[in-house]
């Protein structure tokens, strides 16, 4: 079956076209894993990579962080050492509403919109390995029109 994907262009920003052919590239493995183990085993294994992925890229932030003395405790701090450029999504007042990751997913139908929801989990990882208390309400893989970043540092 032929799949409609997100087109990707010479045209557009470094950042932005590399996001998108890793959004691709995490589907296709991460479809590989819910066909071949079953929806169960195959949600398990994608979570258990998806929890070492985000658990490395803390380790990492935190190197980081001590390399440059900066003590991570607010969402400022964390983005001072995040390791992934912004390049590519748009935020505005209630948060995220173009994330090129999602728009990739998106067109991989249900699926997509699915596993794509078990790569946002990772967000968890990330700012909640900083005591920065991420909650959301409303992710654009759930099928809401905004993904939401509410910090509640602490928590």
């Amino acid at each position: 079956m032929e799949k409609n994907t997100s087109k990707i262009r010479s045209h557009e920003d470094p950042a932005t076209r590399f996001a998108k052919l890793f959004a691709k590239l995490y589907y296709y493995m991460a479809e590989e894993m819910y066909e071949t183990l079953g929806e169960e085993k195959g949600t398990e294994a994608i979570r258990s990579a998806m929890t070492k992925f985000g658990e490395e890229r803390v380790r990492s932030m935190k190197e980081e962080a001590e390399e440059r003395g900066i003590e991570v405790k607010t969402v400022e701090d964390y983005f001072a050492v995040r390791d992934m450029p912004s390049n590519g999504w748009v935020n505005d007042e209630r948060g995220c509403k173009y994330c090129p990751f999602e728009d990739v997913w998106s067109d991989y139908g249900e699926l997509g919109q699915k596993l794509g929801a078990l790569y946002c989990e990772v967000d968890y990882i990330l700012f909640n390995s900083f005591n920065l208390g991420l909650e959301r309400e409303y992710c654009k893989t759930w099928g809401d029109d905004i993904c939401e970043f509410k910090f509640n540092p602490g928590k």
